[in-house]
């Protein structure tokens, strides 16, 4: 018998972002001078408009669930409202991450290493998943979220530690990213030839290269990823990811290393390979970019 969607209990959001909002507390608590409240409270009002959207996608996610015919039992939601931690595990969690640091911009950082890092770079990846009907909606939120992190980082102000975040994010995306996402090469300028089964090959291969180049003394390919805010200012020089490709090529043209679709993989780092030779003659840059 299907049930009806007046009859669904609601789902319990209240504690998803307390984490965030503690932070900002404790933050503007710490705060010591006029500057820093300012920020705060700036940060504060973007925060406040954010909760408003992020009301308005949980919303729709709903009712188009519902429009499909997915409406959840009682107990279901029973079972979803007692996962994750409860309000006193985060209030320990908040004491030993936030009350303890010594001001206002420790607290920040705190919470940009352990909200910015894995669980917005998971949030990213976990967009494919999504149904047909809520999927832009969904991509919308997201780019709302990056924007608020973005603005978070920008209050931090040092690009010393925003380095240390993107290089943690190009980590937690090579360690999260399955397989099954395509992996695209993109270049300044553009380059044809490189298409959607070659980046379906790539990502197939991904996580054994990254592997490889470690092995034989390269960095991974994961470090040439670009992250959220980063768009082509990802870009590096061609002439630093070519000796990276040469050494896999080396490397897979012997019988030491072994990768399932070896030849396919071979053929598209060649691919690599002569569009990077080429752009290092002209100062090209390129990055990857995971498709979402």
């Amino acid at each position: 018998m299907s049930l009806d969607p007046a009859d669904e209990p609601p789902i319990d959001v209240s504690l998803i972002h307390h984490m965030e909002a503690r932070a900002l507390e404790i933050a503007q608590q710490k705060a010591s001078t006029a500057e820093e409240r300012a920020k705060l409270a700036g940060l504060c009002a973007l925060r406040e408009q954010l909760m408003g959207q992020r009301a308005g996608f949980d919303g729709e996610a709903v009712a188009a669930r519902h429009a499909r015919g997915e409406v959840y039992s009682a107990a279901r939601v029973a079972a979803i409202n007692a996962m994750g931690p409860t309000r006193e595990d985060m209030e320990r969690d908040v004491r030993t991450l936030y009350a303890a640091q010594p001001d206002a911009d420790e607290v920040l950082r705190t919470h940009a290493r352990t909200h910015f890092v894995y669980a917005l770079m998971s949030a990213r990846l976990l967009l494919a998943e999504h149904t047909p009907d809520i999927v832009e909606a969904a991509r919308g939120m997201q780019r709302e979220e990056e924007a608020f992190a973005a603005a978070w980082l920008a209050c931090i102000g040092d690009d010393a530690f925003l380095a240390e975040i993107r290089v943690l994010q190009r980590e937690a995306l090579g360690v999260l990213r399955t397989s099954t996402r395509a992996m695209y090469f993109v270049t300044q300028p553009e380059i044809v030839g490189f298409d959607d089964t070659d980046a379906q090959v790539l990502g197939k291969a991904w996580k054994k290269l990254d592997e490889l180049a470690g092995a034989v003394g390269q960095p991974p390919l994961s470090g040439f990823i670009a992250v959220p805010g980063e768009g082509d200012a990802a870009g590096v020089d061609a002439a630093q990811l070519l000796p990276v490709i040469d050494a896999l090529l080396a490397a897979l043209s012997g019988p030491d290393h072994k990768l399932p679709g070896k030849r396919a993989t071979q053929a598209v780092l060649t691919k690599l390979r002569d569009a990077l030779s080429a752009l290092a003659k002209q100062g090209g840059r390129v990055y990857f970019d995971i498709d979402l």
